[in-house]
């Protein structure tokens, strides 16, 4: 080809590409939509994926761990049990808390059913002394409740922490992910044929004028260019539609939702700079990405270059 040619080369292949998007624009819109309900719905597991992964790990760092007391500890049992948590390098802090102390804590969190505990006192006080251990890292609250056992002769009478809710939620991302990857690999595949067909359309009804082009003397790349940036583009359309209508979704949810949502240690859903930043950065390479693979498996079968 003449160098004025090859200059004129990007102009041209955006040209094409447009004119190719407006003649078949019925199966344009089709590969369109299907971009974008296939993001919509990819976009949904993956908003679930990221809350759930904020939530585990909110509720992971607002982990307790306590170590209740027998009734009849002594003041000697106390500081032996208290230093040798201390030393431990897997806990971040330790603090003690007095039966009177859990017991004015339980009756402020009965609020108006606080009247019940009226008969108790430091006579009859039902609540166990306790040490209230907060960790560096959630993985070693197994260890340290084994470490806390091992003074079970010495005035420890159980440890406790909130076991169930950190397994219940790992085992929920765990699911949700899995999830996500099979939802993903099945709205590709569905996403990749609609554009595939979409570039075998096009390029089946510029058969004719392929073949000029090439006897002409137009190299492979210049045919092909149009149409993987026809379907680049077609994906990208769609991802910036499936984002915006995502965005709107979420913040319209945590707008409706509030502070009434349940859930575990006072978690919070995550924020939307956090899900919209993550999602953007997907959405479009996932659509361009698409785009381009459905227009290059469309090209290598039906056009013969």
């Amino acid at each position: 080809m003449k160098f004025s040619s090859l200059k004129t080369m990007p102009r041209n292949v955006v040209r094409d590409t447009l004119k190719s998007i407006e003649r078949n624009n019925l199966m344009s819109a089709a590969s369109v939509l299907s971009v974008i309900a296939a993001l919509i719905i990819l976009g949904i597991f993956l908003i679930l994926t990221i809350n759930v992964a904020e939530v585990t790990k909110d509720v992971e760092s607002k982990l307790e761990l306590k170590v209740f007391l027998q009734s009849d500890y002594t003041e000697e049992q106390k500081t032996t049990i208290e230093d040798s948590l201390n030393e431990s390098a897997l806990i971040e802090s330790v603090s003690f808390e007095s039966s009177q102390e859990a017991l004015d804590k339980f009756t402020v969190s009965l609020e108006d059913y606080a009247p019940l505990l009226s008969g108790y006192n430091s006579e009859n006080n039902p609540m166990p002394a306790s040490f209230i251990i907060r960790v560096t890292d959630p993985d070693d609250l197994e260890a340290i409740q084994t470490l806390a056992m091992t003074f079970k002769d010495e005035g420890v009478e159980y440890v406790r922490y909130g076991q169930e809710y950190v397994e219940a939620l790992v085992t929920f991302n765990k699911f949700t992910n899995t999830l996500s990857i099979v939802v993903l690999i099945v709205l590709s595949v569905i996403s990749i044929f609609i554009i595939y067909n979409t570039i075998k359309l096009t390029v089946f009804a510029r058969r004719k004028e392929i073949g000029i082009m090439k006897y002409v003397g137009a190299t492979n790349g210049y045919i092909r260019a149009p149409f993987i940036l026809e379907g680049t583009l077609l994906g990208l359309i769609g991802a910036v539609v499936a984002f915006l209508i995502i965005r709107i979704a979420y913040y319209y949810i945590l707008g409706l939702v509030g502070g009434n949502l349940f859930l575990p240690v006072d978690a919070s859903l995550a924020s939307p700079s956090v899900v919209m930043g993550q999602l953007a950065f997907f959405f479009l390479l996932y659509g361009g990405f698409i785009g381009a693979v459905g227009s290059v498996f469309a090209i290598r079968k039906f056009l013969d270059v």
